[in-house]
């Protein structure tokens, strides 16, 4: 049985296998620390493990460069995730001003939040 199969077998293994692809310890000592390989056969597989790696690495690393680049890229939080919907009692005259002025899509909402705002920062000042 090649490394490859005996590491995909562990992997299938519920008992072996930790969090998020994250292998054991007895995995990893099951597949790499029980092995009695000679030296010769050993600088032989490397030299040809070598061989092989030069020539998958630029695919490897153009792999990798994508996996690095989405995982840079930054998560676009969404509005519901920053803000509430809530429903209030306006007076007639001050809701029809209100329409009036807020144009652009989100501009109720900016004001809404900047009036409270500087509402809460005069409440401060008033009770310093």
């Amino acid at each position: 049985m090649s490394k490859k199969d005996r590491f995909n077998a562990l992997l299938k293994d519920k008992d072996q296998e930790t969090s998020k692809g994250e292998v054991s310890k007895n995995a990893h000592l099951a597949l790499f620390g029980n092995e009695n390989i000679s030296e010769n056969a050993s600088k032989s597989e490397n030299s040809k493990e070598d061989h092989v790696s030069t020539s998958n690495d630029s695919m490897n690393i153009s792999e990798l460069a994508d996996k690095l680049a989405a995982a840079n890229k930054p998560k676009r939080v969404k509005f519901e995730d920053t803000h509430t919907k809530s429903t209030y009692w306006i007076r007639d005259d001050v809701l029809e001003a209100f329409n009036k002025i807020a144009g652009e899509r989100g501009e109720k909402t900016r004001i809404i939040n900047q009036a409270l705002i500087d509402y809460f920062h005069k409440l401060e000042k008033e009770l310093s």
